[in-house]
């Protein structure tokens, strides 16, 4: 009968010497002897007492240890996924809910276009004596453009951009949340509030009525129409209060047409007083604004700091009224502060209102000023994100204003692009 091929120099079982040599080749081999061939064939030589001398225990001890660590694995597998069914029904659920948690914080730069962006670059550049190829804090993130374009016009307006922003579909000039049909559209921030529970707050340095603020909080057919969007705004549509948060101007439209001196409504309704009915804070003034304790503050909040728009950066008093960044920063203090026990984040919207307000009346100066008064809410969200790596920013446009240029051409001839006016 053929000899079994196996890793060993084995002695015929007559052999007084009655152990097994490893060879050279094959003393390193991971080869074990009790799964060897050599067990399967008589005539080589017996291995259960060399296995005594090798492994320092008999073939039966040896095969008993491995029984024992089968069913030790068997037991610690059984126990891991007891405890770990355990952790996800009692807390693991909400760690992974936690994990998943995020807040998003969308910037629009209102009638902001590139030329824009280039005039506020030189102008910063050469007042502050920076290098030339100083970038500001948009430059640094830019990645590309966005499509607002109104269904109805070649040229776009507040209302159809935002409501392009808010529900994901173009709209004609004048719509708030509505479609081309003027059918009421589902907005990101309702989304937000009423599927993902997450807390919502509007910023704006127009009135908090105006047009962008008011495609994300209402449904109406024309941006005029604010009287009805502030009802929207506390809460008096059948989805009921869907904003946590509202900084900006425009405390004429909430307040009754009985207030001759500070009303701009239609008609005597009282929302600031429907407002604090619905659990609403509300605060009037800087200095409300200053004790609000962005820690401890409770949602909702209502803040209108001035009776129409917010003054213009280049004639804000800044005892009287806070800046963009200054409202910003608030609002993120107070939605982080509201949702740090929850598993849902915030979905912030801030806008920089009168850039476009300063395109519009032909003022470069105010202008400039307004997109450098964005650059620094900008900077704010930037260094929030830094710190809360789960937040989403997107910084963006609605559309550009004013046809607005930087060159200068004196005469028919072809210019010579050398104006440098500083």
């Amino acid at each position: 009968m053929a000899q079994a091929e196996v890793p060993y120099a084995a002695v015929p079982r007559s052999s007084t010497e009655g152990r097994v040599r490893f060879s050279d080749e094959q003393h390193g081999s991971d080869a074990d002897v009790e799964d060897n061939e050599l067990f399967e064939h008589p005539e080589a030589l017996e291995v259960a007492d060399n296995d005594t001398l090798y492994y320092g225990m008999t073939l039966g001890a040896r095969r008993a240890r491995k029984g024992r660590g089968f069913w030790v694995t068997v037991v610690s597998l059984v126990v891991v996924s007891v405890v770990g069914i355990f952790w996800l029904y009692f807390d693991g659920i909400n760690w992974l809910q936690r994990s998943k948690k995020r807040n998003v914080i969308l910037m629009i730069s209102d009638g902001f276009g590139p030329a824009s962006e280039t005039m506020a670059r030189n102008f910063v550049q050469q007042t502050r004596g920076l290098p030339v190829g100083f970038q500001s804090v948009l430059d640094e993130i830019l990645v590309g453009a966005s499509r607002t374009r109104s269904s109805d016009s070649l040229v776009t307006d507040s209302a159809a951009g935002a409501t392009a922003f808010s529900c994901r579909m173009k709209s004609y000039n004048g719509a708030i949340g509505v479609d081309a049909r003027r059918a009421p559209c589902g907005t990101v921030l309702e989304a937000a509030k009423l599927q993902r529970n997450m807390a919502t707050g509007l910023v704006a340095t127009s009135r908090i009525t105006h047009a962008t603020p008011g495609a994300f909080a209402a449904h109406v057919v024309h941006r005029d129409m604010e009287d009805l969007i502030a009802e929207y705004e506390v809460g008096n549509y059948s989805l009921g209060p869907v904003v946590d948060l509202l900084f900006g101007g425009g405390r004429c439209h909430f307040e009754p047409s009985t207030r001759a001196n500070h009303s701009c409504r239609m008609d005597a309704r009282d929302l600031l007083g429907e407002a604090r009915g619905r659990g609403f804070r509300t605060l009037l003034s800087r200095k409300d604004f200053d004790a609000l304790d962005a820690h401890s503050a409770a949602l909702p909040l209502l803040g209108t700091f001035a009776p129409s728009h917010m003054d213009y950066e280049i004639d804000r008093d800044p005892h009287e009224q806070p800046s963009l960044a200054e409202m910003a920063e608030k609002a993120l203090g107070i939605l982080t502060a509201a949702t740090k026990s929850a598993n849902a984040g915030f979905f912030l919207m801030v806008e920089g209102s009168r850039i476009d307000m300063a395109a519009h009346t032909n003022d470069p100066a105010a202008h400039v000023r307004e997109i450098i008064a964005y650059w620094d809410a900008i900077a704010v969200a930037r260094a929030y994100v830094d710190a809360h790596p789960d937040t989403v920013l997107i910084s963006v446009s609605d559309h550009e204003t004013g046809g607005f240029s930087v060159a200068k051409q004196l005469g028919p001839e072809y210019p010579e692009y050398l104006w440098n006016p500083f």
